[in-house]
């Protein structure tokens, strides 16, 4: 598996990375999340601009980045999650294309999180837009009703690659123990098979194990929660630390 190189962090490369998400409706919500990560460990965060009310007016998006880069010295990742894949707002895809350029072109972020199923037509615009701007692009896919067929997520990783992505995440919800092995499986064969890092989560409780067990099979970053949880099964990352330590081996 490749490594990403961000800013010093290197995803892919020993111990599964701690992403913080952002999820706050306004700025002082933002902010006040932001200063509770103060004494916490964790390697970069993931604003989730589907959350902030103002996400149609780019000076006020604009204005939060600049300041979250003058608070922050880890690498941001910019996400903006769909209605259909478990965000709170859906954009056209116009809008969507526009807000990742105005983002992007601020270079006040690291990472942008490009959804598989916005169509082919609408990736190439924003793969090109970001790497144009020296960002790296996760793309990702989430299904929060089911986990797909070995198969289907064997389908979608090569996909994401093939397409040009820099990081490769898949998350998806176990209906039974057995979805989880699967979703562990696939890590590992697709960790050694792909040249480029891969993020996989089997969420709920029920999929616990998998968002920290990724430095044995193959996932190279974790989302833990400091507050409220932007997904099911998040944990905190105070125990998330821990846990991801106890595993770790050199």
């Amino acid at each position: 598996m490749a490594v990403c190189h961000i800013k010093g962090l290197h995803i892919g490369e020993g111990k599964p990375k701690i992403c913080l998400p952002i999820i706050g409706k306004n700025d002082d919500e933002i902010f006040k999340q932001v200063q509770s990560f103060e004494n916490l460990r964790y390697d970069l965060v993931e604003l989730r601009i589907d959350y902030y009310k103002d996400i149609d007016r780019s000076e006020k998006v604009i204005a939060l980045l600049k300041q979250l880069r003058e608070k922050l010295s880890c690498p941001i990742l910019f996400t903006y999650r769909s209605l259909r894949e478990g965000g709170c707002v859906q954009l056209t895809d116009q809008t969507y294309i526009q807000l990742i350029k105005t983002v992007c072109e601020t270079q006040f972020i690291d990472l942008v999180d490009i959804e598989l199923m916005s169509g082919n037509q609408v990736i190439f615009q924003l793969l090109d837009i970001a790497h144009q701007n020296q960002i790296k692009v996760i793309m990702s896919n989430h299904d929060f009703e089911k986990t797909p067929t070995l198969l289907e997520m064997k389908e979608r990783l090569e996909k994401m690659e093939i397409l040009g992505s820099d990081i490769l995440k898949i998350a998806v919800m176990p209906n039974s123990k057995k979805d989880v092995l699967n979703l562990l499986h696939l890590t590992m064969e697709m960790s050694e098979k792909l040249s480029k890092p891969l993020i996989t989560m089997s969420m709920g409780q029920m999929g616990v194990i998998s968002r920290i067990c990724g430095e044995l099979v193959g996932s190279a970053m974790t989302f833990a929660s400091a507050g409220q949880a932007s997904a099911p099964g998040q944990i905190a990352v105070e125990d998330m630390s821990l846990l991801l330590e106890a595993i770790h081996h050199d």
